[in-house]
């Protein structure tokens, strides 16, 4: 059974709620959460859970589709990745922390997801994707 497409792309904040607000700085972090469900060429959910792997799925701005780094450096970041686990309702699950490091205007940011499947299709939830879940990280003064 190859990964060839997704059902469903899911983001929230750990918290789970879809907004929030953080501290410009590199001590504080926000986390996270996508869920993903892979299927194959029949729509057949896979649950196979070596195949959803870090490298398939990529935190990203929302509005215009650009990769959140994951590295630290100025601006907006993500680091420890936890990796993708089953959920028991199904999909798989796996976070990220995200940081602001000082040094860029942009105050607020929409995160996005965007997944490539084995079969290297790739799907996105963002403004202009297919699936349109996100959340909000505004920065406090």
């Amino acid at each position: 059974m190859a990964w060839t497409s997704v059902s469903k792309i899911s983001v929230v904040l750990e918290t789970g709620e879809q907004r929030t607000a953080t501290k410009d700085g590199d001590r504080e972090h926000i986390g996270v959460v996508v869920t993903i469900q892979p299927t194959d060429d029949s729509g057949n959910p896979i649950t196979d859970s070596t195949v959803v792997v870090k490298e398939a799925v990529k935190l990203i701005d929302y509005v215009d589709e650009s990769t959140i780094k994951d590295s630290k450096q100025k601006g907006w970041y993500c680091t420890d990745f936890k990796g993708f686990s089953p959920k028991p309702s199904g999909g798989f699950q796996g976070s990220w922390q995200v940081y602001h490091s000082s040094g860029d205007d942009v105050h607020a940011k929409s995160i996005g997801v965007m997944v490539t499947t084995a079969s290297g299709a790739t799907f996105y939830s963002s403004l202009g994707g297919t699936f349109h879940s996100s959340v909000l990280i505004a920065l406090r003064e």
